[in-house]
């Protein structure tokens, strides 16, 4: 997913998407960058997508300041960084302990 940003910026702006809804499409899809790298690093490692999804969203919209037909944002990226923070909470929340799992299938 992370490749995918920085293989089409180039591509222009294409349709901008009005507001709210272009927050929206930010907040799902580092949202769901950052639920599939939780759920591959696993809980003891979830700080990893807190720091590495937000810094993802931060570089790119460092790299569409630079490109006729882009806007970079900071409220983009702060909705990047939201996404992130819900994502792993929830995946915290709803993915048990492996001790937890234990004791289920037992």
């Amino acid at each position: 997913m992370a490749a995918m940003i920085f293989l089409r910026v180039d591509t222009g702006a294409g349709i901008p998407l009005p507001a709210p809804w272009d927050k929206l499409a930010h907040f799902l899809y580092y949202g769901t960058m950052a639920l599939l790298l939780a759920h591959g690093v696993g809980r003891r490692w979830l700080w990893i997508p807190l720091v590495l999804v937000p810094v993802i969203g931060a570089a790119d919209e460092w790299q569409q300041a630079g490109i006729p037909g882009r806007d970079a944002s900071i409220w983009d990226w702060l909705a990047d960084e939201l996404g992130t923070v819900v994502a792993v909470y929830l995946y915290y929340r709803w993915i048990p302990r492996r001790d937890d799992r234990d004791d289920v299938t037992a």
